[in-house]
């Protein structure tokens, strides 16, 4: 059973059905966190219910906010009351309901209004990251008693990953549907290896899925313990190879699942690290846009405006093939192309060589007037 809630905030105006947040809450959104648990005793069912929602709401308040910072700051983290992540929240869904005459049981799956995370969060000056990865293709391949598992049905490692909030993490992830297109082009020995013939077929199997990179998950059963790699194929940039080993559960499914659910969060780990800025000052620097056509045009301006390190655009100039643009951002240039690679937005240096890198790259307290070549080219990601 699945209800469905909406929060509309407007003076005067209470708790709204939202007919369409069961489809928005599908979507990918970093601000959305599910299966929080609750389980509340009160002297009626209603009020139960009332007291467990808004436990809920502030439990995926503290949640979302630690999965847009680093472990090391949640110490930092401010303090939320239940009227703090109410007043934050943009709607809610229940799932698993059930309760009796003074007690109510439920999952809840709760979006945040993303100003108002963002503004506890700077509020207690905790660094944070919402630039979300590109989502990538996960194959979970199961190695057990010598064999192989990856599409066979009964794959429990396939199912610990399934079990999982994939879409809505800061890397998200897709399982693939397993058709006899697919399994016949990725076999589990194949997804394993990475040799030129692994890349090319995972490769393809990327880009049926508008995905940058594939993500293999190896789990290696021995005896009680659970060996577990997650490696990437492809993608715009190398990253490590994560590794943990995990002891035995109370059973095989739970092992498992806590072994996905850990190795997910790694992931993110891995990310937030290349993502998260401390040092808040702002740099400048120019680019020349290039497209041909206005949607590309557009694509490249709205990249540049949602990003969360981009703090100021000005058009120095525009044509119908070009722009001249001046940015304002915070973090290293490396940052800002990864960011905006996420965006399917290219910045590459074309002038690396002839131009000196102060120039390229300068402290928002550069003279006025001062000349900034423009040797950053912006362009939309093939």
């Amino acid at each position: 059973m699945i209800s469905v809630i909406g929060v509309l905030r407007a003076p005067g105006l209470a708790l709204a059905i939202l007919a369409g947040l069961a489809a928005s809450a599908s979507a990918s959104d970093i601000f959305t966190v599910q299966g929080i648990a609750v389980d509340r005793t009160a002297d009626s069912a209603t009020a139960a219910r009332a007291a467990a929602q808004a436990e809920g709401q502030r439990l995926a308040l503290i949640e979302v906010m630690k999965k847009l910072t680093l472990a090391e700051d949640w110490g930092s983290l401010p303090d939320v009351d239940e009227a703090t992540a109410q007043s934050a929240v943009r709607g809610f869904q229940v799932a698993n309901e059930r309760g009796s005459a003074t007690r109510y049981i439920a999952e809840l799956i709760v979006s945040f209004q993303p100003e108002a995370v963002r503004r506890l969060l700077r509020g207690a000056s905790v660094p944070f990251g919402e630039t979300q990865a590109r989502p990538a293709v996960l194959l979970p391949v199961l190695r057990r008693d010598g064999h192989l598992v990856l599409w066979d049905d009964g794959n429990p490692w396939r199912d610990a990953w399934a079990s999982l909030d994939l879409g809505n993490a800061m890397t998200p992830l897709v399982l693939p549907l397993g058709d006899i297109a697919e399994i016949n082009s990725v076999p589990a020995d194949l997804a394993i290896s990475d040799d030129e013939t692994s890349q090319t077929a995972l490769a393809g199997l990327a880009a049926n899925y508008g995905a940058a990179e594939v993500m293999v998950a190896q789990a290696t059963l021995m005896g009680d313990r659970l060996n577990v790699t997650l490696a990437h194929r492809g993608g715009p940039a190398p990253a490590a190879t994560l590794r943990q080993s995990f002891d035995a559960g109370a059973d095989e499914a739970t092992q498992m699942r806590d072994a996905a659910r850990a190795m997910l969060e790694a992931l993110a780990l891995q990310w937030k690290r290349q993502i998260i800025v401390r040092d808040a000052s702002l740099q400048i620097l120019t680019a020349s846009a290039s497209y041909a056509s206005l949607e590309e045009w557009e694509r490249i301006r709205n990249s540049l405006t949602t990003a969360p390190l981009v703090q100021g655009l000005e058009v120095m100039g525009i044509s119908s093939d070009g722009a001249e643009l001046r940015i304002s951002y915070k973090g290293g240039v490396d940052l800002l192309t990864l960011t905006l690679a996420q965006r399917n937005v290219s910045l590459s240096n074309v002038a690396a060589a002839a131009v000196d890198p102060m120039v390229m790259e300068t402290n928002i307290g550069t003279a006025p007037g001062a000349a900034i070549m423009p040797a950053w080219r912006l362009s939309v990601a093939p």
